[in-house]
């Protein structure tokens, strides 16, 4: 409680004194992951701004902030920094990136007890009292060793409240990347059943944003590349400036699965998407069916035809579908995910409960989602 009122106590002294010099104070964002958070683009780096610094705790300041990140384990490019430069160049005000984060690691590095934990908390203790942002991009191990998503799921509820507390900030908003592409054949994983419990957490949390690495330029096996990771971040960026920077005039989320009715026929799914006005990049595979209640571990059937209105989807399966049963969009480790709304935003993965009934309109509508508030 004591470390609690220190941390609050320190914020409000920074904003403060950057009142009283006439600054605008900046908010600080805390990143962390593994290799993709850590960033594993090409050079070169974007520009430098001024709005936007980094805190290295080698030279224990502050810094210009520009790829490589200073602690976050990369020689390379990630999306973090571009996601920084999409929101300052809107809102014009300072922006402080601080964070940790190591390739290759399960989510119970990062526990507060464990080595990756520590060195989170530690940054957060260092220059993050009072963030505004949490920034999480990991899962990629979890899936490889196919740990229970319900697992992952409390692990990533328990790590975001302890960022939270550890910053002093209850309502921090996190945004969660979900998963990307696993192109690996000899190793098996369960990418899939990652990004559901990613964005099982982002609907049962309140204060989180789901965005999806799938469907950008992949640069290897599991990483994006340089061009993917630009775009992922300016699509979190968007998000920002939507949820938390109330630019209410920004295009996002994009389109989110959020309703499936079986036809008549049997075999024909029409999947409604959210949030969207006109449907593109529509691809038969990836959509599947799975059993119900996300417990499959393999798909039933991949869809074989698929024909796009603005808002729907109808789906042609080969076989009756069987019911209870959910569909997926974005099934499978490596699917083509090319579903983007009018505004170039990508759609998440999402798990769904098949229905019977009317089909639902082709129209645009607003709902809870899993891309977050």
């Amino acid at each position: 409680m004591i470390r609690k009122l220190v941390l609050v106590l320190a914020a409000a002294v920074f904003a403060a004194s950057a009142a009283s010099a006439g600054e605008e104070p900046a908010e600080t964002w805390v990143l962390s992951g593994q290799s993709n958070a850590c960033g594993r683009g090409a050079l070169p780096a974007l520009p430098a701004n001024p709005l936007v610094e980094a805190f290295d705790p080698k030279a224990g300041k502050w810094v210009p902030a520009q790829d490589p990140l200073p602690n976050m384990g990369t020689d390379r490019l990630g999306p973090w920094h571009a996601a920084a430069l999409e929101v300052v160049a809107r809102t014009g005000k300072p922006l402080r990136l601080a964070g940790f984060a190591e390739g290759g690691q399960p989510i119970s590095y990062f526990k507060s007890t464990a080595p990756g934990g520590k060195a989170l908390l530690q940054s957060i203790r260092a220059r993050g009292a009072g963030a505004g942002v949490f920034l999480w991009y990991q899962g990629e191990t979890d899936a490889l060793n196919k740990l229970d998503p319900k697992t992952y799921q409390e692990e990533l509820k328990e790590l975001v409240g302890v960022v939270r507390a550890e910053a002093g900030n209850p309502r921090m908003t996190a945004v969660i990347v979900q998963l990307a592409h696993w192109n690996s054949p000899g190793r098996p994983a369960d990418f899939m059943a990652i990004r559901e419990a990613q964005r099982r957490f982002v609907v049962a949390d309140g204060d989180a944003l789901l965005v999806s690495a799938l469907g950008r330029k992949a640069g290897d096996y599991v990483h994006l590349h340089r061009d993917g990771y630009l775009e992922l971040g300016k699509e979190i960026g968007r998000a920002l400036l939507k949820s938390r920077y109330a630019q209410k005039d920004l295009d996002w989320p994009g389109p989110v699965l959020d309703a499936a009715v079986l036809s008549a026929d049997g075999k024909t799914v029409v999947a409604h998407f959210a949030e969207v006005k006109k449907l593109a990049g529509v691809e038969p595979a990836d959509f599947a069916i799975v059993d119900s209640g996300g417990a499959a571990k393999s798909l039933r059937a991949a869809a074989a035809k698929a024909e796009a209105g603005n808002t729907v989807v109808a789906l042609a399966f080969a076989e009756p579908v069987k019911l209870p049963a959910a569909l997926v969009y974005g099934a499978g480790n490596n699917p083509k995910a090319t579903l983007v709304d009018e505004a170039g935003n990508r759609a998440p993965a999402v798990q769904i409960e098949i229905t019977q009934g009317a089909a639902p309109a082709d129209q645009p509508s607003v709902a809870a989602n899993g891309a977050g508030k």
